[in-house]
């Protein structure tokens, strides 16, 4: 190699160096979109028995039932009142119509479906995280792809890169995946039943709450 070369080799180096450092963003959404092509595949072959492939149905279509329940008509104080209902309340705590109900609704969903031995019941995200944990059912890897039922955790101010281990402060049940995109559905999204579309590797992901659906398969 003649000084030239060397010279255009080295320059080309240069470039494929500070290409990849303004896209290294680019880069890692890229790896992440391939992993989990490569977990949707899995998913796809993987056996599911009827009875689990019910039960994830069961919840979505008790959640869907409560869309366009809203703050501003009261009609969300329905899902609050059925959460209130069970007895005893978790934690003692009984939720108020003025309160972040967002894993009340969650809760409600699971209560009204008879699932409440794999949706543990919780008004306070975090709280159920910890349920969740318990029952050996919390995942927080990045190219985990959620499935239908699953409950998926926000923390909205969490901006940092790398792992998002902050406190939660959202939940809402998967309905869908599209590619990339997860469809979500949340109570008290815009003070009303409705639903969400974020990225899979979106960075306010906290993580995921699994819902054992086939150990509920009875």
């Amino acid at each position: 190699m003649d000084t030239k070369e060397k010279v255009n080799f080295i320059s080309l180096l240069k470039e494929t160096a500070l290409w990849l450092g303004c896209h290294w963003d680019r880069i890692l959404t890229v790896l992440l979109t391939l992993c989990m092509a490569a977990g949707a595949l899995w998913y796809t072959h993987r056996a599911i028995g009827e009875r689990e492939i019910h039960n994830r149905k069961r919840i979505l279509e008790i959640a869907e039932q409560y869309l366009g329940c809203k703050e501003a008509d009261g009609s969300h104080g329905e899902i609050i009142d059925y959460y209130n209902s069970y007895d005893p309340s978790p934690r003692g705590y009984k939720v108020g119509y003025t309160d972040n109900w967002c894993a009340t609704f969650v809760s409600a969903v699971s209560l009204e479906a008879g699932l409440t031995d794999i949706l543990p019941l919780e008004c306070s995200c975090e709280q159920q995280i910890n349920l969740f944990k318990e029952l050996d059912r919390w995942r927080e890897e990045e190219c985990y792809l959620p499935r239908t039922g699953d409950c998926i955790y926000y923390v909205w101010d969490e901006w940092r890169r790398g792992d998002c281990t902050a406190w939660a402060d959202h939940v809402g049940i998967v309905a869908d995946t599209f590619g990339p995109v997860i469809k979500v559905i949340e109570g008290n999204k815009d003070d009303q039943v409705t639903y969400r579309y974020i990225f899979l590797n979106d960075i306010c992901i906290r993580g995921y709450g699994l819902p054992d659906y086939a150990k509920s398969a009875k």
